[in-house]
């Protein structure tokens, strides 16, 4: 559904209806932007020499600044770090507080600015059409069924967990390790799609003794092997480098689902903007020279994976949850914003040019 605004007290009063009448335990992340793009895609996603070059982006800005990582512990961090300085990285800022993203939808823009909303549970009809659209209809099942929600989430991380450890990791691989990694990752979800019709059960089940299975004849032996491939091993050894009790293993359901992830407040600025990330999965298919892929393919695969956890109508699962700002009101907005404390010198408290800026436009205007 679609909501217009003109004014903090109208958008205010839309969050609370949307929070009072949302089922108890959901928790919401808005992201602003400041003018009405096609698409809510990260900066990495935004060219095909971006994406290609995904590693030499952030091995070139480690070397470059490496006293400026030298409190990060673990490669999410890093990239956490560089997406706060503008690199561009596969990482969709998103805030906790409602108000933040305003501010964002407002600050700028020749066009309406916009507000969308995520959350960290999955709309299953979308995960279903992703995973359909690559051949996978099957693969849902190890999303929906039991022990998801027994003993784990897909879509919820913490910037310390392996998981975003190892995907973080990934992303500094060049392509030749990517495309021979997805390969064997494409080959389980293949595998594991036929198991599901010929067996009835799930990979899943069985995911925690999986790697201890001594039986030659077991249905996913090819993956096992596969993890002791150079691309895997190169993989697990550059997880190591952070954590050296990181086992050898990993869960490719993991790999192609969008995440929330929260993370260590670095800066004041992450703290007053309430930041988190809502990190994109490697969709796979750019990755292999095999294939003559169009790259608006990937782009609509890149955002058919975030809208997985984005809000949608429940009356219209078709039409996205979205505040609209219309241009002649953004001025105003930002008034009334400052008024209340959002405005950029709390949005940026390490930037001095900004808070200087903003005393001066105190007096101009």
């Amino acid at each position: 559904m679609i909501h217009e605004i003109k004014t903090v007290s109208n958008y205010i009063e839309e969050i609370e209806k949307l929070i009072n009448n949302s089922p108890k335990g959901r928790n919401y992340y808005y992201r602003g932007q400041d003018n009405n793009f096609k698409n809510t895609l990260p900066a990495v996603f935004r060219s095909r020499e971006l994406l290609d070059n995904e590693d030499n982006l952030f091995n070139d800005f480690l070397m470059a600044d490496p006293q400026l990582f030298e409190k990060c512990r673990t490669n999410f961090e890093r990239l956490a770090l560089m997406q706060h300085f503008h690199l561009p990285t596969r990482l969709l800022d998103i805030s906790t507080n409602p108000l933040v993203a305003l501010f964002f939808a407002t600050k700028g823009g020749n066009g309406n600015g916009e507000v969308y909303i995520y959350k960290d549970q999955p709309n299953f009809n979308k995960l279903r059409d992703m995973l359909s659209l690559k051949g996978w209809n099957n693969l849902i099942k190890e999303y929906t069924g039991k022990v998801l929600f027994n003993y784990h989430n897909y879509f919820k991380k913490n910037a310390f967990s392996n998981e975003m450890q190892l995907e973080s990791s990934l992303a500094r691989q060049p392509m030749t390790v990517k495309n021979a990694f997805f390969q064997a990752i494409n080959h389980f979800y293949e595998t594991d799609d036929r198991y599901i019709a010929e067996k009835h059960s799930l990979w899943s089940y069985s995911y925690f003794s999986y790697f201890e299975d001594e039986n030659p004849n077991h249905y996913f032996n090819d993956f096992k092997q596969a993890i002791k491939t150079v691309p895997f091993l190169q993989l697990f050894d550059e997880a190591k480098r952070d954590i050296p009790s990181f086992k050898n293993k990993l869960n490719p359901l993991e790999l192609i689902v969008p995440k929330i992830v929260r993370i260590k407040r670095m800066s004041r600025r992450m703290e007053n903007q309430h930041g988190m990330f809502l990190f994109v999965p490697f969709i796979s298919d750019e990755y292999d020279k095999s294939i003559n892929i169009d790259y608006a393919k990937v782009e609509r695969q890149a955002q058919m994976s975030i809208d997985i956890l984005s809000l949608y109508n429940p009356d219209n699962e078709e039409e996205k949850e979205k505040y609209i700002i219309p241009f002649q009101y953004k001025q105003s907005i930002l008034e009334e914003l400052s008024q209340l404390g959002i405005d950029e010198g709390f949005i940026y408290p390490d930037d001095h040019s900004r808070k200087a800026n903003l005393i001066k436009n105190r007096y101009l205007n």
